[in-house]
């Protein structure tokens, strides 16, 4: 341990999972980087539940996610994402035509939800403290049709489909379909919530330094998008375009970073940097933790899956692993 003032241990810490992050993993070949973004793929999942979704204030993003994605160049021989494949994700190859598409498609989706929200609130609303008995015919003909556009989006995005959980409204929807002579359908659309995964990313042509790019500004408007959960991996930092770095929440730094990139780490997590906590002793945590510069081999094996976890936002801070604070 670093004798620094500033620097704490604070043994099995739990981390508080982000809202709309946007998550680095960098590290060698075969050093963990996929399974630990699957393990915090996980934890994501497992505190989803904890808030059920609610229709009155969609836009807290409570509930289940709806989309789960994992994207891969070596999608077809990634063993990791096999083993950990959840019934709610959806593979996708990671070449840039699929990547850009997937990104419109979730622009759609995102649009016309929200098309339609207002008037799904208003029909809610409606229908909360209505008088069936009273309904004149002007109404009742806007109720169809706003009935059938909701159906409709339904039928796109099955994934959004949610349940109503309004005992008046259900009652009185139920009565309404009834006056129809029509089966009674009691649910509704969610907003989206969506985690992607993007794994082996180094190289790939999705990055480039152009501010118009298609993809950056997908990252930058992400939370705009529901994209609760953003992870991505790659070799090294420096793979990565520069817009994309400084969007991050976090980063996780795996074995086999090269110790003359340490600066360019350090500069993008300005905000744990003070007067007696600089690049020097980044680079030492990073050598004490990973054991990526140690001279004997079997000692160096031992270290292999070990990694710095690094909050940039909420809260700035350096752990090991997932739940050692160590800054």
């Amino acid at each position: 341990m670093l004798k620094d003032d500033n620097i704490i241990q604070l043994e099995k810490q739990p981390i508080n999972l982000m809202s709309f992050s946007l998550t680095g993993f960098y590290g060698k070949t075969n050093t963990g980087k996929t399974t630990s973004m699957f393990k915090l793929k996980d934890e994501y999942i497992k505190n989803s539940k904890k808030q059920a979704y609610d229709l009155d204030k969609p836009f807290v993003l409570g509930g289940d996610f709806t989309h789960i994605y994992f994207i891969s160049p070596s999608i077809s021989s990634d063993k990791t994402a096999e083993k950990n494949k959840d019934l709610n994700m959806i593979s996708i190859e990671g070449d840039k035509e699929q990547v850009l598409g997937l990104i419109q498609s979730i622009r759609q989706m995102k649009d016309d939800v929200q098309e339609l929200l207002q008037l799904q609130t208003q029909i809610r609303d409606f229908f909360k403290q209505c008088d069936l008995n009273n309904l004149d015919q002007q109404t009742a003909v806007l109720l169809i049709n706003i009935l059938k556009q909701i159906e409709q989006t339904k039928q796109k995005y099955p994934l959004l489909e949610f349940e109503e959980t309004n005992q008046d409204i259900r009652k009185n929807l139920k009565e309404f379909y009834k006056l129809l002579y029509l089966k009674p359908i009691t649910s509704f659309i969610r907003i989206p919530k969506i985690m992607i995964i993007m794994d082996d990313m180094s190289g790939t042509s999705l990055f480039t330094n152009s501010v118009e790019n298609e993809f950056y500004k997908f990252i930058v408007q992400r939370r705009h998008l529901h994209v609760f959960t953003f992870m991505i991996s790659a070799h090294s930092i420096t793979n990565l375009y520069y817009q994309f770095r400084v969007n991050q929440t976090a980063i996780v730094l795996f074995n086999g970073l090269k110790m003359e990139q340490m600066k360019e780490y350090f500069n993008t997590i300005q905000e744990v940097q003070s007067n007696n906590f600089g690049e020097k002793e980044f680079t030492e945590i990073y050598k004490q933790i990973t054991g990526y510069y140690e001279q004997d081999f079997d000692k160096k094996a031992s270290y292999r899956y070990n990694f710095l976890y690094i909050v940039i936002q909420p809260m700035p801070s350096i752990y090991k692993g997932f739940n050692e604070r160590i800054k």
